[in-house]
């Protein structure tokens, strides 16, 4: 009897000692907000310790850490990380999940210039390849609308459609930017008749971030995206200056005044004005070809938006209209009795709801519902060629998310109705479409220490092309503590409109040739991608490779490989995009940032005449940039190059001799500069376009006899303009 109770005393020691000497444990994160979702960041490094006890703990990669408990309860711990504010907790007794939220240090951002925000970077977090741009980086280019915001950018390129319009476009791994989704705050933007204008209606100014996600997106956000998602994050109503004003005056007699205003009303509801107006009224001909080097434009833009956020209902609801009238081409004088002239109106009126349901009690349980409707009126005249249009859309999307047993293993399952009315006119010739698909899907993301896993699935039906299949798939491994390696395939489909997604040839004597029976474009798409940031010398690094194959199943190719006709036919064959982008970005000094990076091309697609290389694309690009900060931001300097390579050119072999041009462009250089000076509210910048002066050679062929079978105005891969020298400031009341 007497060993039993020895034995058990020594056991229950055993225990007590055991039960004591037990870690305390948990995670330090911070939560932030991406694509209107809350979702937590864990923090590495941050220190954990208790008062008065030396030594303490470090968390991991994952924001986890393990701390010995202290010598009696309650005690005080302590966790702390640069740029944060400090967290108190008292500590009761044995804990081993600690949530510890930190919140960002406002007065250390402002103070500390070490500190300083990255105006770009690639998120380590996400399983998608994301790089987000701050509204830093869109100025340090003039970055009147958010076409131009590309310009320091090397993910996205930015071209122009023709040599007359002044309208640019984007392409994305190398294919148009038709065949990447573009939304603002998770919304449909750029569809359908706004595929080549949509970019230019929302002024720089306006936007918070843009979010540029390459390959196979999120199937929540629909079936369209083939290489890959833009979102552009505009100024919220309820964290926003009370007033900005930006203003913009180029060489070129371009001028835009953006203006925006937030009111928080109380403590729920907000409330946000946009407004712009721009104009460009002079006529400029460098090179005496009878041609406007820039159009003659302006624009009307307006948008409001509302906020109501409660503590289990957060809403949102807007109206966003444009005007937009283009007149280019040729000047009238007394040699010209009858002109080529270019017309294009715009006019469109958008209204949106965003609905978010929260459940206090359950944080990761969450409903969405969004809802927009717009109508798209578009008027335009190239010469003899007359396209007028209209589409009316509406659109709802529902999300449901939650847990599958914890907070690892997420699910969000929804359904979507998308609604597209075309009305189309080309040379008297009326034609249309209405367009029904209402979807669901499903999505699985799961969260492990050193990797993440989303897998999604949707199923659409199509009233004129029936299923569609939408599968996607993306997984990240941590390497290192920095270092990510990510695998992607997924899926897309889209309908076409040829005429308006290829507006620029209309700016020819083309004869255009449509196939009848236009088929749904399909697309499969693989990526992988290794970002890794580091120190070395003592400078913070980042370095980042990806490679994206897109293999289109179906595709309505755009033939200009005969130089009279314009034709859109189904693909019979094979038609592939080899995009390969590394890119290196140091922090020479804490004022002083570098990047570089490279790009190639391989895009092939098979033409009546056979398999051939994409035209007007080069291969191979380079961007560098170079920005330095002086104390407090007084002064910022800025400069960007690119280099362009060699791309194939459309076969001009029929036409006169001195109407044919070379099967290849030539390799250029351009370079962009600016110098920003910053007061207490005020900031004047100037800068300059092209610093090389560069202009495409002959960019209009023909120019002379613009109504004569070999005119053409569409093959353009340089610039037009040349140099150009602007100047502007911004003021704003926070």
């Amino acid at each position: 009897m007497k060993s039993y109770k020895i034995i058990s005393l020594f056991l229950l020691i055993l225990l007590v000692k055991n039960s004591f000497s037990q870690k305390i444990s948990g995670k330090v994160y911070e939560e932030i907000t991406v694509e209107s979702k809350n979702i937590k960041e864990y923090l590495p490094g941050a220190n954990v310790y208790w008062v008065n006890v030396s030594g303490g703990s470090v968390t991991d990669n994952n924001g986890q850490f393990e701390i010995d408990p202290p010598a009696s309860y309650p005690a005080t711990l302590i966790i702390s990380y640069v740029g944060y504010q400090s967290d108190t907790l008292l500590i009761n007794k044995q804990e081993s999940n600690l949530k510890i939220e930190l919140k960002r240090d406002i007065e250390l951002a402002v103070f500390e210039i070490s500190e300083r925000e990255k105006t770009s970077s690639v998120s380590l977090i996400s399983p998608i390849h994301t790089e987000t741009l701050s509204e830093k980086e869109f100025t340090k280019a003039a970055c009147c609308n958010i076409s131009e915001s590309f310009e320091t950018n090397a993910s996205v390129d930015v071209n122009f459609t023709d040599a007359v319009s002044g309208t640019k476009k984007i392409q994305m791994l190398g294919l148009d930017g038709a065949y990447t989704q573009i939304q603002i705050e998770n919304m449909p933007f750029v569809r359908g008749l706004s595929a080549p204008f949509g970019l230019t209606f929302i002024p720089g100014t306006w936007a918070k971030e843009i979010q540029i996600k390459k390959g196979a997106g999120s199937v929540v956000n629909g079936y369209e995206s083939i290489t890959g998602q833009i979102n552009i994050e505009l100024q919220k109503p309820d964290n926003t200056d009370k007033l900005f004003v930006n203003g913009y005056f180029s060489e070129g007699s371009r001028v835009e005044f953006n203006v925006h205003s937030g009111q928080k009303l109380n403590k729920k509801w907000s409330t946000m004005q946009f407004a712009h107006v721009s104009n460009q009224s002079l006529a400029f001909d460098k090179n005496d070809d009878t041609f406007l080097d820039l159009p003659i434009k302006s624009q009307y833009n307006f948008f409001n938006r509302w906020k109501y956020q409660g503590e289990k209902h957060i809403a949102q609801f807007g109206f966003r209209g444009v005007y937009d009238k283009i007149d280019a081409g040729q000047q009238a004088s007394a040699e010209i009795v009858t002109p080529f002239k270019i017309n294009v109106l715009s006019k469109q009126v958008e209204v949106f709801t965003k609905n978010g349901f929260l459940f206090p009690t359950k944080p990761y349980k969450s409903i969405g519902i969004i809802t927009t409707a717009r109508y798209h009126e578009h008027n335009s005249t190239y010469g003899l060629k007359k396209f007028d249009a209209i589409q009316k859309s509406a659109y709802i999307n529902t999300i449901y998310q939650t847990i599958i047993g914890n907070t690892d293993h997420t699910i969000r399952v929804g359904s979507s109705l998308v609604y597209d009315d075309y009305r189309n006119n080309y040379n008297d010739s009326l034609f249309g479409r209405e367009e029904i698909v209402p979807g669901v899907f499903t999505e699985y993301s799961l969260i492990k220490n050193k990797s993440s896993l989303v897998i999604g699935l949707r199923y659409d039906y199509h009233n004129l092309y029936g299923d569609c299949i939408t599968p996607r798939f993306h997984y990240k491994y941590d390497l290192t503590e920095y270092s990510a390696l990510r695998f992607s395939f997924g899926r897309g489909y889209r309908t076409a409109n040829p005429f308006i997604e290829n507006a620029g040839v209309m700016s020819s004597a083309r004869t255009v040739i449509v196939n009848n029976n236009l088929l749904p474009e399909v697309a499969w798409n693989y990526g992988t991608s290794f970002t890794h940031h580091f120190k070395l010398w003592k400078k913070e690094m980042t370095f980042d490779l990806d490679y994206y194959f897109t293999d289109f199943e179906n595709q309505v190719v755009v033939d200009i490989e005969n130089p009279r006709e314009i034709s859109f036919y189904n693909l019979s064959g094979k038609s592939f995009s080899h995009s390969f982008q590394a890119e290196y970005s140091v922090s020479l000094t804490k004022q002083i940032e570098f990047k570089a990076a490279y790009k190639w091309y391989e895009i092939k697609t098979t033409y009546v005449d056979g398999l051939r290389d994409k035209p007007l694309v080069a291969k191979h690009r380079v961007l560098t940039n170079l920005a330095y900060f002086t104390n407090f931001d007084k002064w910022k300097f800025d400069v960007t190059a690119q280099w362009f390579g060699v791309g194939r050119l459309p076969s001009t072999g029929i036409n006169l001799p001195e109407n044919q041009l070379s099967d290849k462009s030539i390799a250029f250089t351009t370079i962009n500069a600016q110098v920003t000076r910053a007061f207490k509210k005020f900031e004047i910048y100037v800068g300059i376009e092209n610093l090389t002066d560069f202009k495409q050679p002959s960019p209009i062929i023909s120019a002379q006899q613009p109504f004569s079978a070999e005119f053409d105005a569409s093959l353009i891969w340089g610039s037009v303009f040349g140099r150009m020298i602007y100047t502007g400031f911004r003021f704003r009341i926070k």
